[in-house]
């Protein structure tokens, strides 16, 4: 795993990081299958979810190159299939990182940090403003991958990743995506933020996949 850099500071997004936000999506849905989108969104739509996002007591970090000061990645959750009560607990998982500081260890700090802020959400008010109720509060973690299944190695590398992490394969979506003329199959990863005793590290439990991020 990367070490984390030193010139990389971490914050709460504001709407001025929009623009920037903007540029690293348009290049992973332009040229990769990191997300299954296939046309980038407007700088509307992305302030809209911002706004969506923060008002619903959710985490949206962004990465900061502390010497431009100047977004490289982001991460935030959307509330799973929202419109339905009994998912009230489950949110997903949406990272991305700059292409030209990916393996520089902006995604892994992304990543720990809002497990942490998702975690103890009362003891962040830098990135929370207003924490969600214990009645809404997020225990299920989901994160969900694109795969060839005819490459190489079938993405076993973004699998350990976040197995590294404590989430857990659960689910194998084949070919339900078609993107750059092919199909693709979704993997499923779901992590619990549920303590069984005080101190202890989060169990795993299961949960179906997604959107991919």
């Amino acid at each position: 795993m990367p070490m984390a850099n030193p010139l990389v500071t971490l914050r709460s997004t504001t709407q001025s990081d929009i623009p920037v936000i903007k540029a690293i999506h348009s290049y992973y849905v332009l040229n990769t299958l990191i997300t299954l989108a296939i046309v980038p969104s407007t700088d509307d739509e992305l302030l809209s979810k911002y706004k969506s996002i923060t008002s619903q007591g959710l985490p949206y970090i962004v990465a900061v190159d502390a010497s431009a000061n100047s977004a490289i990645g982001y991460a935030y959750v959307t509330g799973f299939r929202g419109f339905k009560g009994g998912y009230k607990h489950t949110v997903e998982l949406s990272l991305f990182c700059h292409p030209e500081w990916r393996g520089q260890g902006v995604g892994t700090l992304l990543l720990k940090k809002i497990l942490e802020v998702l975690k103890e959400p009362g003891t962040h008010p830098e990135y929370i403003v207003n924490p969600r109720s214990d009645d809404l509060r997020v225990r299920i973690v989901i994160a969900c991958i694109s795969v060839d299944e005819a490459g190489r190695d079938n993405a076993l590398d973004l699998k350990q990743y976040y197995q590294k992490f404590g989430f857990e394969l659960v689910g194998h979506l084949k070919k339900v995506g078609y993107k750059f003329d092919q199909w693709y199959t979704a993997l499923g990863f779901t992590s619990s933020l549920l303590l069984t005793c005080q101190g202890s590290i989060p169990t795993i439990y299961s949960w179906p996949s997604g959107e991919g991020f």
